[in-house]
């Protein structure tokens, strides 16, 4: 019974990293000859490839210190600019057109992230699980009761 446990284990951990290493190659994204700009003060970084591996950036380097994965889907930066995902902290998500009109344009002009500054939390927990889903195009949404006075609206 031992030997078979065994043997079972055993097969199962070579399946294992081959399921999960396919799984993971399943959506990869190679930006290549791109300028980076970090926002950290230091000089921008021409000419890099940027490889996105599902939601996770997982190198940045210099073309020829990495080789792009046979599978990725490949963007030519030449020419273009890659930043981090701003952020808009202070937004009113539900507003009537915000979603249809607002969402895109974040997303189009690199805004990633929002901070609602006092909407239905149980409507904007359903509109975060949208995004997540796929169902709407939007950004991440960051959302709290609103601070108000001691007399509050």
């Amino acid at each position: 019974m031992k030997t078979i446990l065994t043997m079972a284990l055993l097969l199962i951990s070579f399946a294992l990293p081959t399921w999960s290493q396919q799984k993971l190659q399943q959506n990869i994204l190679a930006i290549s000859d791109v300028t980076i700009i970090d926002a950290t003060g230091a000089p921008a970084k021409p000419n890099m490839t940027v490889i996105i591996t599902g939601d996770r950036i997982t190198t940045i380097a210099k073309p020829g210190e990495v080789g792009i994965p046979k599978n990725a889907q490949v963007i030519d930066g030449t020419g273009k600019f890659l930043i981090p995902g701003l952020w808009d902290m202070h937004v009113h998500t539900l507003f009537k057109g915000n979603l249809e009109t607002f969402f895109p344009m974040f997303i189009a002009n690199g805004v990633t992230g929002v901070r609602d500054m006092g909407g239905d939390l149980g409507l904007l927990k359903q509109i975060r699980k949208d995004i997540i889903e796929g169902k709407l195009a939007g950004p991440r949404i960051i959302a709290g009761q609103m601070v108000d006075g001691p007399m509050p609206v």
